[in-house]
């Protein structure tokens, strides 16, 4: 009876091993199965990832190469640029031919002179002359062309003061783009004009005297590139004349 126990104890021992030997080995293939799944995974998806940055680092370094690496230098654009010039009518170095004057217009100019009495004085101070009135052409630096200079040129100072010629009364006080400031004084039938003025000291409808002041020295601007002075004119009934002969007609 007992022998009979002690056989079925070990039968029972031996199935409860069995058992425990069977569940054993099935949780380590099945961990075996995981972790070759998981490999396999592993296997799949890292090659398309690193395949991705490989490309996107050759990319990088190509682009890093094309800005770092360039060895041509692009040329430089070429801007078409027209500069405008200013055409004289004739240079300093080609000066047209003088015409002499004729008989009829140096009988004009007598007529002209002679058509009015008029006595002048000289404009400022100083009685130099850096022009003279010609019905001829000169040339005018600032202009850079050649046409006859309808006045006399008198050197001054800047602020210099500038008298009247002739006694008479003030017909115009402008400003002119070629003159500058001007004044306009009318003497019988002869007018005396004074451009160039800084400052003017007078008034239309004023009356002057002879000697007194009707402003000071300022610019010419068709004639800025000659030194400081004023330009006077005279107009006899309308006609430029020669203010240097009526200079001194007393004396």
């Amino acid at each position: 009876m007992s022998d009979y126990y002690n056989r079925n104890n070990r039968r029972k021992k031996r199935s409860r091993r069995e058992k425990i030997g069977f569940y054993t080995a099935f949780s380590i293939c099945l961990i075996a199965v995981c972790m070759a799944v998981y490999s396999t995974y592993n296997t799949l998806s890292v090659p398309s990832t690193t395949e991705e940055e490989q490309t996107t680092t050759a990319e990088a370094k190509q682009v890093n190469e094309n800005v770092t690496g360039v060895i041509e230098t692009p040329p430089e654009p070429k801007l078409e640029v027209t500069v405008p010039t200013i055409t004289a009518n004739a240079t300093a170095e080609s000066k047209p031919e003088v015409t002499e004057p004729t008989e009829e217009n140096s009988k004009n100019a007598l007529e002209t002179m002679l058509s009015t009495d008029l006595t002048l004085t000289y404009p400022l101070k100083s009685s130099n002359v850096i022009r003279e009135y010609s019905t001829d052409s000169v040339y005018f630096k600032t202009l850079n062309v050649w046409k006859p200079h309808t006045g006399v040129d008198f050197a001054g100072e800047l602020g210099e003061d500038v008298c009247a010629m002739a006694s008479g009364a003030v017909t115009k006080v402008k400003e002119d783009k070629m003159y500058g400031k001007t004044v306009e004084i009318s003497v019988n039938n002869a007018v005396c004009i004074y451009s160039g003025l800084g400052a003017v000291n007078v008034k239309e409808g004023d009356s002057v005297d002879a000697g007194a002041k009707i402003g000071t020295v300022g610019s010419v601007p068709f004639e800025a590139s000659d030194k400081n002075h004023i330009h006077a004119a005279v107009k006899i009934d309308g006609k430029y004349a020669d203010p240097l002969s009526f200079i001194g007609n007393n004396e």
